[in-house]
């Protein structure tokens, strides 16, 4: 029997499949976007200049400053030549960074804007926006920072680079992990996190195999947008993926990856239905377990010490980790949190 719930879904228009990009003007014109600016890292200048084409005369200019932190002054940047230019709308082209950057744009700015999504990170589906690092963060959350339109065209991430697929879909796969268990899950997002979780499982070795497996791409990009679909209240992985990269500059996606192994371990006994579902989703007997052999499978880092953190780092870790608010079935002690912390640093299969 299915109890009570409550699900709000966000009001962001998505247009899927191959050739997705095809819409870009239509939807330029259904949100009544003229005169527009174009946001993206540096390395996507001249992707962006090529999708943009069909609007290419409403495009008032480029801002090529996306970075892995998301800067303050890139904002300041972002911000200012909206304004300058009195763009009506922008576009975004992308992964989590330059998205995460247009989030805080727009819910400054209040205008709309597409985002073309060229990854699994999901960041265009969260509310929750920020920019700078560590005790420098400014953020928020608003419906505003949503994009008006999100493109998800999978022959766009034919050419992402395995090892980077593989670590962004990781990142997807903690967003459908936690929202399993999250103390805010309901009946309609643990239907999609599920799914995500059976199509990130199945579909990313086969990336890693073949890059420009376009059945593997389109599966992978559809159950990244399951997962980011709905965000849960802040778990343990996110805690600690999002905090050790503010603080000791780690690489985003790979963070995650690694943590979701030994938060989902620490919360097995507390969350059993969550972890029969992932179990089922993955055709394993051990939830954490079978997380850890497919980051082992995709060739991805599988301790935080091989790509960063100190062990001296581990204490400090624990700080500012514990000074997040965590909401899941399971309570953190900062002694499990270390416990936690010091299994992911030297990245032997989880024990709990």
């Amino acid at each position: 029997m299915i109890s009570n719930f409550t699900y709000r879904s966000d009001p962001v228009r998505i247009v899927f499949g191959a050739g997705a990009i095809a819409a870009l003007r239509a939807e330029a014109d259904f949100h009544k976007i003229s005169r527009l600016l174009v946001l993206c890292s540096p390395t996507r200048t001249a992707l962006a200049r090529k999708l943009i084409a069909p609007v290419a005369e409403r495009c008032l200019g480029f801002c090529e400053t996306a970075g892995q932190t998301m800067p303050r002054d890139a904002f300041d940047r972002i911000v200012g030549d909206i304004k300058r230019a009195d763009a009506n709308g922008f576009i975004v082209i992308g992964g989590g960074s330059p998205i995460g950057l247009a989030k805080a744009a727009a819910a400054t700015t209040g205008i709309p804007y597409i985002a073309v999504v060229t990854t699994y990170s999901g960041s265009e589906m969260a509310a929750r926006w920020y920019i700078g690092v560590a005790e420098n963060r400014i953020d928020g959350e608003s419906v505003a920072a949503l994009p008006a339109t999100a493109i998800y065209d999978p022959e766009l991430t034919l050419d992402l680079p395995p090892a980077v697929s593989a670590a962004s879909g990781m990142n997807a796969m903690a967003h459908a992990v936690e929202s399993l268990y999250g103390i805010d899950t309901n009946p309609v997002v643990q239907s999609m996190a599920e799914e995500a979780v059976r199509l990130l499982g199945s579909s990313l070795p086969r990336i890693v195999q073949n890059p420009r497996d376009l059945a593997a791409r389109t599966d992978a990009l559809y159950a990244a947008w399951l997962a980011g679909n709905f965000r849960a209240k802040v778990g343990l992985e996110h805690a600690i993926a999002q905090r050790l990269r503010q603080w000791f500059n780690l690489d985003h996606a790979r963070t995650h990856a690694i943590a979701t192994p030994y938060a989902v371990g620490f919360n097995a006994a507390a969350a059993p239905e969550a972890m029969a579902r992932i179990c089922r989703a993955l055709g394993v007997n051990d939830a954490a377990r079978g997380l850890y052999d497919l980051n082992v499978r995709l060739g991805l880092p599988i301790g935080l010490r091989e790509f960063g953190l100190k062990e001296s780092d581990i204490d400090k870790a624990v700080e500012v980790i514990s000074a997040v608010k965590i909401t899941h079935p399971r309570p953190v002690s900062k002694a499990d949190l270390a416990n936690v912390i010091g299994q992911a640093y030297a990245g032997a299969p989880p024990r709990f």
